[in-house]
């Protein structure tokens, strides 16, 4: 019988490894611990907490497994916000304790026939799609944002979840200019439970982004 084990984020200061009897198994039976050995999930107290997590659930925290495992490797200085599900600005606004104009939305775009854009701008801050066209090197009928569908099935990520940072190697990032000014900014990572505040200095090293004037004037 074979077996999968990868490694999961439960939250910003947790980090273990999980493993799965076989593939196809809906349940994590038990988890590798700090020393390497398997060890049964009541030793961690979290028999109900990881048995939700399925085979199809460790493909959609892969992205953000990947970026915190960047974060990490990058020696930046930044923090994890834990909190409800917020999908929109809106959300941000009534839930969230983020300053709206440093809260960093990032819009997909698919670039015909030549992959993916993720334009990023801060707080109610709305796509110049000429000028987004024009950072791309196409005209604008070109290019298309994705409905939350789309996002889903081409980024693998849900609505709410978007972050500005390259799902595949046909995805390019960038970042509004009007998003420098500030010292911290606020964004996705993947998780619509999960905000990254980092510097936007920071956030272009790691994203590999570039910074263009994208918002309409």
């Amino acid at each position: 019988m074979s077996a999968l084990a990868s490694t999961l984020f439960l939250d910003s200061n947790i980090i273990i490894k999980y493993y799965i009897t076989e593939p196809g198994s809906d349940w994590v039976r038990s988890i590798i611990d700090s020393n390497g050995y398997f060890a049964p999930l009541s030793t961690y107290g979290l028999t109900f907490a990881l048995q939700s997590i399925s085979i199809a659930d460790e493909a959609l925290m892969s992205f953000y497994n990947d970026l915190m495992h960047r974060l990490v490797r990058s020696n930046v200085d930044y923090h994890i916000h834990e909190h409800a599900p917020s999908v929109t600005v809106v959300d941000a606004e009534t839930n969230l304790d983020f300053p709206v104009d440093q809260l960093l939305k990032t819009i997909s775009f698919r670039i015909k026939n030549n992959g993916w854009v993720l334009a990023a701008l801060c707080g109610h801050s709305q796509v110049d799609y000429k000028r987004l066209a024009t950072f791309c090197g196409v005209s604008r009928d070109k290019l298309m944002r994705l409905t939350p569908a789309k996002v889903e099935q081409d980024l693998g990520v849900t609505l709410g979840a978007v972050a500005p940072f390259a799902p595949n190697a046909q995805t390019r990032v960038v970042i509004d200019t009007g998003a420098m000014q500030f010292n911290r900014i606020y964004c996705g990572t993947g998780r619509n439970d999960r905000t990254l505040e980092i510097s936007p200095l920071d956030l272009v090293k790691i994203a590999g982004a570039a910074v263009a004037p994208l918002a309409k004037v």
